[in-house]
């Protein structure tokens, strides 16, 4: 009975000093701890990874929005130097935690199979969108283009279209999202919540409204395969692959 009433009589005791408290205690009345630090402790451990990813993203949309919106920057050499920029960014950020990243670069347990019925999918998901936003351009908005139309021609002229087009953007921006973003995210919320942030996120920086349309669900798709396969070489395959099929319709 004696080690009953013990137990019955024990106090919990301050997380910083030891000290017996009253179970309602937010603070120790001996060293003024607050008795939930372990909670305080996560969220100060969240809170630079959010002021990081937060810089991260500043930097991309900052970078894609001047030489879209301000006129001095509208030119061949400043697009040409703020994807540089993105690129750098992108990798730079992606090398913080280097240690845990390098991982989602892994091959193993790599299936041909998987990645030829992901890229059916996406083709033909392609494919929908490229018509579906043909029929939107006659119906809706007759006088504006919903895709930009290739203005050159040639082998040369093709080559700097899907390099800028399909390749880089497979491999940067997926480095970005579903690498380092998505990586950050998954530290301080849960898995669905880091693929739908990370795809409105994914889809805000291409500054398309109607876009949204086919960024969202592409975004989405991208994030449930990188949770699913834990490796970005499906994702930087779909998405090559879904702007390889953009880049065909533009030049031809």
């Amino acid at each position: 009975m004696d080690l009953e009433d013990n137990l019955i009589e024990a106090k919990p005791a301050c997380v910083n000093c030891g000290v017996a408290l009253n179970a309602k205690s937010k603070f120790c009345n001996i060293c003024g701890a607050h008795q939930n630090s372990q909670g305080l402790q996560e969220a100060e451990s969240k809170w630079p990874l959010l002021k990081q990813a937060t810089l991260f993203y500043i930097i991309l949309i900052v970078s894609c929005a001047l030489p879209k919106y301000v006129e001095y920057f509208d030119t061949t050499f400043w697009a040409f130097f703020f994807e540089v920029a993105l690129w750098i960014t992108i990798v730079a950020f992606f090398a913080i935690n280097w240690r845990e990243n390098k991982k989602l670069l892994s091959w193993q347990s790599f299936s041909w199979q998987k990645l030829c019925a992901y890229l059916a999918i996406t083709i033909t998901g392609a494919f929908s969108i490229h018509y579906a936003m043909g029929w939107l351009n006659v119906v809706i908005f007759p006088n504006n283009e919903l895709f930009d139309k290739a203005t050159g021609s040639g082998f040369l002229y093709s080559a700097i279209i899907v390099f800028f087009t399909a390749i880089t953007p497979a491999v940067f921006e997926e480095l970005g999202f579903r690498g380092y973003l998505m990586q950050s995210l998954l530290k301080i919320s849960d898995k669905q919540q880091a693929i739908y942030v990370t795809a409105f996120l994914f889809a805000i920086l291409h500054l398309q409204i109607v876009g949204l349309v086919w960024l969202l669900p592409l975004a989405v798709f991208l994030g449930y395969i990188r949770i699913k396969e834990n490796t970005l070489w499906y994702g930087i395959s779909i998405h090559f692959a879904f702007n390889l099929t953009a880049c065909i319709f533009q030049l031809f």
